[in-house]
């Protein structure tokens, strides 16, 4: 059996092998009994292991005395702002979000409602290890109650952010692969109050993922021939809890997700009057929202990989949006969480102000070719692979960074290599002008991951 993968990014795991059920209960216990406010509010994504985890996990904020608000199956943004506005201690999403079916995880948000960093997630930890849970008597078990309408503060707040009217009059004709998971609670209910005509790809919520969870180009033919047969003007696809967003343009191209927070970015940037704060994006994300940040005047501050990352980064810089390259958008005038509900908002709010479609308003940022390999982590030892790249690019180093594995920058490209918060395996990037280079870089750095 292995074992579970703990980082910011959650406890995850293979259901039945790195990840039993009673590791679900000791998790949860840990987290809750560090919370002194005993609300705690409750969702997941549509994996079929949902069925058995939600009353592990349910009995376990019981047992230690909490009161749960259950939201059902809704969008993982949905859980952090839902914390927030229901003034409870923390919140739990249980998705694996991008990992495969036989994935499950435990996400743990504040009283904030971002996920949990730092000393707090160090106390759960402590807890979890010594086994010290603040399980209580017959007379002190906590319950549970349905939230009603569990998504509508979030619609709304999205709303919020757009002009409503000027989506309306345009009205698009869409496509959207949910991935059969917990964006059918949110998204279609979105595009309908935007008078969008949409065309849904896989959304089911009752059947299993019929696509491989991350949404990238490999993975979403179904809705690039849905986008061609429909004369849609754009195609959104999301990973199964929501957090995630792959563009296509209205001839059926898939963009890629990197193309998500660029475009969304330079969207919420022009309505932003100067001095603009800084964007935030994480190590890997594409040098094109550099590109976009140096359009308006500011700059990028680049942090560790992770959503929890990326948002100290925001908070310390005071960002009005920032992100990941994984097609996670960042904007906190509606939740500081990677949202793709919003990025959907945004991007369809930007094609309407411009009168453009997509293509049009993805060819005014410079693009690059970005190449995204894996390696399974069995025999490898990352301390060695970091150095054998730092010594293969020694001369053609412009920068390099070690804040989270080891990028390297050279003139007009750059390499990362990394070992993964969420999989078994190391990650490896690379960015250039051309993907011919872009291959050549990535295949220099995988014979450094391979030791050759």
């Amino acid at each position: 059996m292995s074992a579970p993968m703990i980082s910011v990014a959650g406890i995850r795991g293979i259901v039945g092998d790195s990840l039993v059920p009673e590791e679900f209960v000791k998790f949860t216990a840990a987290f809750t009994s560090t919370l002194t406010n005993k609300v705690v509010v409750v969702g997941s994504d549509t994996r079929p292991s949902r069925h058995m985890l939600r009353p592990l996990v349910m009995g376990a904020c019981m047992a230690t005395g909490c009161r749960v608000l259950d939201l059902g199956v809704c969008p993982t943004p949905t859980i952090g702002l839902m914390t927030r506005r229901l003034g409870a201690g923390g919140g739990i999403a249980i998705t694996a979000s991008h990992n495969p079916l036989q994935w499950n995880a435990l996400k743990f948000f504040s009283d904030e409602g971002t996920f949990l960093v730092g000393p707090p997630f160090d106390r759960v930890m402590e807890r979890y290890r010594s086994s010290d849970f603040d399980y209580q008597p017959f007379d002190h078990l906590g319950a549970v109650d349905t939230v009603t309408d569990p998504t509508g503060p979030h619609l709304e707040k999205i709303l919020s952010v757009v002009d409503v009217e000027r989506i309306r009059r345009a009205r698009f004709a869409l496509a959207v692969d949910l991935c059969n998971g917990a964006g059918v609670a949110l998204v279609p209910a979105l595009l309908e109050r935007l008078n969008c005509r949409a065309t849904i790809v896989f959304g089911d919520p009752d059947h299993a993922f019929e696509r491989p969870a991350e949404p990238l180009a490999e993975n979403i033919g179904a809705l690039c021939q849905a986008v061609r047969s429909a004369g849609a003007a754009v195609g959104f696809a999301l990973d199964p809890d929501a957090d995630r967003l792959a563009l296509v343009d209205e001839t059926g191209r898939p963009i890629g997700e990197e193309r998500t927070l660029t475009l969304a970015a330079r969207a919420v940037l022009q309505g932003v009057p100067p001095p603009r704060p800084p964007l935030v994006a994480n190590l890997s994300t594409t040098r094109a929202v550099d590109d976009v940040a140096a359009e308006f005047g500011t700059r990028v501050v680049r942090t560790r990989i992770g959503e929890a990352h990326v948002v100290e980064g925001m908070r310390a810089a005071g960002a009005v949006i920032g992100g990941e390259g994984n097609g996670g958008v960042i904007y906190p005038a509606v939740h500081l969480g990677r949202d793709a509900a919003t990025g959907i908002a945004l991007l369809l709010d930007a094609m309407a102000a411009r009168g453009k479609t997509l293509s049009e308003l993805n060819a005014e940022v410079p693009d690059y070719a970005l190449v995204k390999n894996k390696v399974g982590v069995e025999g490898k030892k990352i301390d060695k692979i970091l150095a054998r790249l730092r010594q293969t690019f020694a001369t053609e180093a412009v920068e390099t960074s070690d804040l989270d594995g080891l990028k390297i920058s050279l003139r007009d490209s750059w390499v990362h290599v990394r070992p993964s918060g969420t999989e078994p395996i190391v990650r490896v990037f690379a960015e250039a002008p051309t993907v011919q280079a872009a291959r050549a870089l990535a295949d220099r750095a995988m014979r450094c991951v391979a030791g050759t």
